[in-house]
């Protein structure tokens, strides 16, 4: 037999599911309802949407002060209803823009507070005050107002006016003519090879692409060699200034110190020229001092002391010795 708690089971479940739901919309809306608390609700006619998406910022002199809400289409114009902040001022001739945040089409809504009013929740920015990055529409009705305007008979007679003339030209316009045909026809005749190249010019484009972070690790590389640079040139300028500091010191010195220098020179001079008269005496000198040299160096070769023989001071044969195999005696 059941028991009331597992007839309740599925019931909990659910409400449980029911609760983990709305917490989990109540975190998502978080924000959106942080924007609609604290704030006004302001309708702007555009053109076009161009894009726009609900939840794009809104922005008064390049600070955020709201959001887009709900996007719609009242007969030829779009409809745009901004959640602006209430403490942000925007006067009764107050005009509108949609600009482009990002380079992937990001856009976003410019106001520009005008007038000396203010603007009432129940008043819409009209098409007038606001603009579009580029309205399609327009510039087609604009083409069609030009084209509506041609005069086609004097188009006509112009066209006729230029037939005759170049009819009538010299040798050198239908030569120039012609070699614009040949031109335009090796053009046509070259297709495929333009196409390659251009496919080609796409792959490139492409590889580039997928090389972006080296390219940009190279241009962070050449920074820091641009920098290193500046540096030794820094480095080079300091020697230069420093260089030329003792150039300056060097040229002091010599002149204060010509006066004494002159005679030192002329007294070296001299010196010299006396050495090289005696050039042979002391080649002479040097040869003799080689021996002395020599047996000054056996002298005290063997340490701090004088080795030294003497020689006959005492016979070669002492009395009583025999005379040696030798001969001596």
């Amino acid at each position: 037999m059941s028991t009331v708690r597992d007839r309740n089971l599925p019931l909990t479940g659910a409400i449980g599911l029911v609760a983990l739901a709305s917490m989990v919309a109540a975190g998502l809306s978080a924000g959106r309802l942080a924007d609609l608390f604290g704030s006004r609700e302001v309708s702007v006619e555009f053109a076009q949407a161009a894009g726009l998406k609900p939840g794009d910022p809104v922005r008064v002199s390049g600070v955020k002060v709201g959001s887009v809400g709900d996007i719609s289409l009242d007969k030829r114009v779009v409809v745009v209803r901004l959640q602006v902040e209430d403490d942000v001022r925007l006067g009764d001739e107050t005009r509108a823009e949609l600009k482009i945040e990002t380079l992937l089409g990001t856009e976003y809504v410019s106001l520009t507070s005008a007038g000396d009013g203010e603007l009432s929740g129940e008043e819409r920015i009209p098409v007038e005050r606001t603009r579009t990055p580029f309205d399609l529409q327009g510039v087609l009705g604009g083409l069609s107002e030009r084209v509506g305007d041609i005069d086609t008979d004097q188009l006509a007679d112009a066209f006729r006016a230029l037939s005759g003339t170049l009819d009538q030209a010299s040798p050198e316009v239908a030569a120039a003519l012609d070699g614009l045909t040949r031109l335009s026809r090796a053009v046509s005749q070259r297709d495929e090879e333009l196409r390659e190249l251009l496919a080609r010019a796409n792959d490139v484009s492409g590889v580039l692409a997928d090389r972006s972070e080296m390219l940009v690790q190279l241009v962070r590389d050449a920074g820091t060699f641009l920098a290193v640079l500046e540096q030794r040139k820094a480095a080079i300028e300091n020697l230069l200034v420093q260089s030329r500091r003792l150039a300056r010191e060097l040229v002091a010195t010599a002149r204060s110190t010509r006066a004494d220098l002159a005679p030192a020179l002329r007294a070296l001079q001299t010196t010299i020229g006396t050495l090289r008269q005696n050039k042979g005496d002391l080649e002479e000198s040097v040869q003799l001092y080689a021996p002395l040299l020599r047996y000054y160096t056996t002298v005290l070769g063997q340490g701090r002391w004088f080795d030294a023989a003497l020689y006959g001071l005492t016979p070669k044969v002492l009395p009583g010795e025999q005379p040696g195999l030798e001969g001596g005696r």
